[in-house]
């Protein structure tokens, strides 16, 4: 059924104000997927580069049919965010995080220092799986709002793990490592915690820094694409390879510093499980998130997050690849399954909220 306009208010970015241009900004490089998927050596070089060193950098969508379909579809699914997000909480809490990384979690409901200050935003986790199949193959229960919008996510889903996987080939073919080998721990059909992230910020409730909305973190998955419209996101300063977790906060000296959203962009960033699977070759970045700077934070911050992780069963191993260090095998009989779960709750999160 079709949602008449005026029920949205909180989701309307083209009413926000710009980034503002006096606080410290990461200089990230500008990635061109039509380029990637024409084989572009000097674009795949540089794309190679930004995994390898900070682990972060911004994909231009446009020219591509699963770019322009993650461009279109972000907005779409964070209007059936804003729909969820209005539930009231009872009814959310039907679709809890409950033994699984998929449904709900209420604000509050994650600690983000040693102090255990709560977080301030609230998520829905959707499944990739799920979203892929006919109604009698779900899994769980969905709200009315997503069933109503599941070819959107089918078709956001396909598109951004078309997306995830073209990044992934060019890693592995770098690293002298057969791009099967790694899609082979990917496949879209396969169970696994591959999910899309519609998160809800609320507007700064004061001036001074921080509201913690995300904690300090890793991701814990492959590879990540992410669409905001609003400031909020930061990373270290430092590289994820010394700035390892140490009680929900970095343990070297440096400063947070912001990544500004970039219009027609995503903000793509590698993940642990793709550290693991290269021996430490690529990064990881620390990032989290906070309310929006300057007069960005009066707004409700919307972001949409696809998460590209390794299929349910696949082992964790290392890769064998010609630029890949060999590994001591250390804790490799893990499956995806259960390594993310742990990887999960160490960063505060229960599946009991």
């Amino acid at each position: 059924m079709p949602h008449k306009e005026e029920e949205y208010t909180e989701f309307t970015p083209d009413l926000y104000p710009p980034f503002p241009d006096n606080v410290p900004t990461v200089d990230l490089q500008t990635i061109s997927l039509s380029k990637l998927l024409a084989h572009d050596a000097a674009e795949q070089e540089r794309v190679f580069e930004s995994c390898v060193g900070r682990g972060f950098f911004y994909l231009e969508l446009a020219g591509s049919e699963a770019g322009e379909t993650i461009l279109r579809g972000a907005d779409q699914i964070a209007l059936t965010g804003e729909r969820v997000f209005k539930l009231p909480l009872e009814e959310k809490t039907k679709y809890k995080l409950a033994k699984s990384l998929f449904g709900y979690k209420h604000a509050g409901a994650t600690r983000t220092d040693k102090a255990g200050t709560p977080d301030t935003a609230e998520f829905f986790n959707v499944s990739k799986n799920d979203m892929i199949v006919p109604d009698d193959r779900m899994a769980r229960p969905w709200p009315a709002e997503v069933l109503d919008a599941k070819p959107l996510f089918a078709s956001y889903v396909k598109s951004a793990h078309s997306v995830g996987m073209a990044v992934l080939d060019i890693i592995a073919e770098k690293l002298g490592v057969d791009p099967s080998e790694i899609r082979s721990r990917h496949r879209i059909e396969e169970p696994s915690g591959d999910h899309v992230r519609i998160t809800r910020g609320p507007p700064r409730e004061k001036e001074e820094m921080p509201e913690i909305q995300t904690p300090s973190h890793t991701d814990f998955g492959t590879i990540t694409i992410l669409m905001n419209w609003l400031g909020g996101l930061q990373v270290w300063s430092e590289s994820s390879r010394k700035a390892q977790l140490g009680g929900l906060e970095p343990d070297v000296p440096g400063e947070w510093l912001w990544v500004k959203p970039k219009r027609g962009c995503a903000i793509i960033n590698l993940g642990d499980a793709a550290v693991r699977f290269t021996n430490g070759v690529v990064c990881s970045g620390r990032h989290r998130v906070i309310p929006s700077p300057g007069a960005q934070g009066k707004w409700p911050r919307y972001s949409i997050v696809y998460f590209v992780r390794p299929e349910d069963k696949c082992l964790m191993k290392t890769l064998k690849g010609k630029g890949i260090p060999d590994s001591l095998e250390e804790d490799e009989a893990l499956t995806a399954h259960e390594w993310i779960f742990r990887q999960s709750a160490a960063l505060g999160n229960r599946f009991d909220n």
